[in-house]
């Protein structure tokens, strides 16, 4: 029994002998192999250069960084190849440390940075450079300008990315010295405009004409160096017509079916009219709409942009109801719009503006930004306005909350009856407290320019009550219900002004019925002498 044991012990000793031993064999033919790529790995690395340091992301840098990303941005030019895009990479590290935690969906006073940021936008990584497909052909003309159009659904420095050499650094100039003058948010798909650059590379030049009339300028001042504005309007003539006819089924449709309506009038006309007749009880087949429409012309061709002076509906049910257009002395004025002969606005349900004049300088949306240059969601609308302009609550409500930060400067949060959050930015000072409650209108503050901002405006955003940021210009918003005292007397100089037109247009239109039916007698070709 010993023996067998023995035995076996010897038997186990050596087959582990045996294992070991091949494990060794297999071990040093492997080692040569490994010796040789580790030479080859370290032969490359001598080769390659050192790596440069990575600038500091420490949250001092990073806010040094925001305070002077926009004379960075302006000093970068488009990049392309290989080291431009491994360089694009980088920075889009290092934006994405510096604003991760941006985006939150409340402000939070512990973390003021994020809030101000969340409010007004939040950075999309990667947004900060754009690669343009350019025109090689495109030469300028022989004044030197380089021609372009504005693209469909991009905005202005998208659309000047395309004009060949034009650099970001230039496009962020010309729309940041154009947008407190031009409302970018009407621009439109296939507007012209032109650059032209000096000896330099520096924009010398930039014009956009939307139509043959209107041209908005900007030129270098040789003292200031700055692009400034100058608009140029040649003179129109101003022609008159009326549109009407009876209803077949609704009234968009009846004015869909005429050639000569366009959509802006239709829009305008079926918008006044829904609010002083109701077309889902009222209206019936046979009633009839009336339209005082003013053109405008140069050289014998129409300029776009017609006006809706008045709007008519008769009908057998829904009585009779009219509406009138009211221009205020202000051409941007917040009051311009159509109200009934009491001077009744004809949205009555709508939120009010915030301001007495509206112009958008930065629109709801993606949009590129004004100071980084980076591509960004901004959560609400911009107002331009001299500093010191009354700012208005938009609806009744409490005031929640009234704070300053480094990004939205000071700033006021309305809490309002439907739990709808109203938010208004870069304040210069403020008039009401935590805790007031606020009627519609009443002054709440007054425009500034503190925080990160480029100028003088009123940002603000509007937040559902499940917490979503609401585009502003799709809420519908007028300055005040019933126009005032002050106003109502100009109101009805201009209604008096505009029952005289109907009725002059009225004639003349007739008198053209008649002159094309054919030759008329009595001194009837004196009437409207050519």
């Amino acid at each position: 029994m010993y023996n067998e044991k023995k035995n076996n012990v010897t038997v186990w000793v050596f087959a582990a002998v045996i294992v070991i031993l091949a494990l060794l064999v297999v071990f040093y033919k492997s080692r040569p192999a490994e010796t040789a790529e580790n030479a080859a790995e370290q032969k490359t690395a001598e080769q390659k250069p050192a790596e440069q340091p990575k600038p500091s992301t420490s949250p001092k840098n990073a806010e040094t960084h925001h305070g002077t990303e926009k004379e960075t941005h302006h000093g970068t030019s488009l990049q392309s190849g290989t080291a431009e895009k491994e360089h694009r990479k980088n920075a889009e590290m290092r934006e994405n440390e510096e604003t991760a935690g941006d985006a939150i969906p409340e402000s939070t006073p512990s973390e003021p940075q994020k809030d101000a940021e969340d409010i007004e936008s939040s950075e999309i990584a990667g947004g900060a450079d754009v690669e343009v497909v350019k025109d090689k052909d495109s030469t300028a003309d022989s004044e030197g300008f380089l021609h372009g159009k504005i693209l469909p659904k991009k905005g202005i420095e998208e659309a000047l990315l395309k004009v060949p050499g034009l650099q970001l650094k230039h496009a962020m100039e010309i729309s940041n010295a154009i947008r407190y003058d031009v409302d970018l948010t009407q621009i439109k798909a296939g507007e012209d405009f032109k650059v032209k650059f000096d000896k330099d590379g520096n924009v010398e030049e930039f014009v956009y004409y939307p139509d043959i009339v209107t041209f908005h300028i900007l030129k270098r001042d040789p003292v200031e160096k700055k692009l400034k504005y100058i608009a140029k309007t040649l003179p129109t003539e101003r022609r008159f017509r009326i549109i009407e006819g009876r209803i077949d089924s609704t009234l968009n449709e009846s004015l869909v079916k005429r050639d000569d309506v366009t959509r802006n009038i239709r829009a305008v006309t079926v918008g006044i009219l829904e609010c002083i007749v109701s077309f889902s009880t009222d209206a019936r087949k046979g009633d009839e709409y009336r339209i005082l429409v003013e053109d405008r012309y140069y050289k014998g061709e129409m300029v776009p942009g017609s006006k809706v002076l008045y709007a008519s509906y008769r009908g057998k049910q829904a009585g009779f109801s009219e509406a009138f257009r009211y221009e205020d002395e202000e051409p941007k004025s917040a009051f311009n719009a159509h109200y009934t002969d009491k001077g009744k606005a004809l949205i009555p349900s709508a939120m009010r503006l915030p301001l007495d004049t509206i112009r958008i300088t930065s629109p709801f949306g993606m949009r590129r930004h004004p100071i980084t240059g980076k591509m960004t969601q901004h959560h609400g609308v911009d107002y331009g306005a001299p500093i010191g302009t009354p700012v208005y609550a938009v609806a009744p409500g409490k005031v929640i909350e009234v704070k300053q930060t480094p990004l939205g400067g000071k700033q006021i949060t309305i809490n309002h009856a439907d739990n709808t959050k109203t938010y208004y930015l870069h304040l210069n000072s403020y008039n009401v407290s935590v805790g007031t409650a606020v009627s519609a209108r009443q002054r709440i503050a007054s425009v500034g320019n503190t925080g990160r901002s480029t100028g003088p405006h009123l940002h603000l955003g509007i937040k559902d009550p499940k917490g979503n940021w609401l585009n502003p210009q799709k809420v519908k918003m007028i300055a005040t219900p019933q126009l005032d005292a002050k106003r109502m007397p100009r109101f009805k100089n201009q209604m008096k002004e505009i029952l005289a037109l109907l009725e002059n247009t009225e004639k003349y239109q007739e008198w053209i019925r008649k002159y094309d039916e054919g030759p008329q007698q009595g001194d009837f070709y004196q009437q409207y002498k050519e």
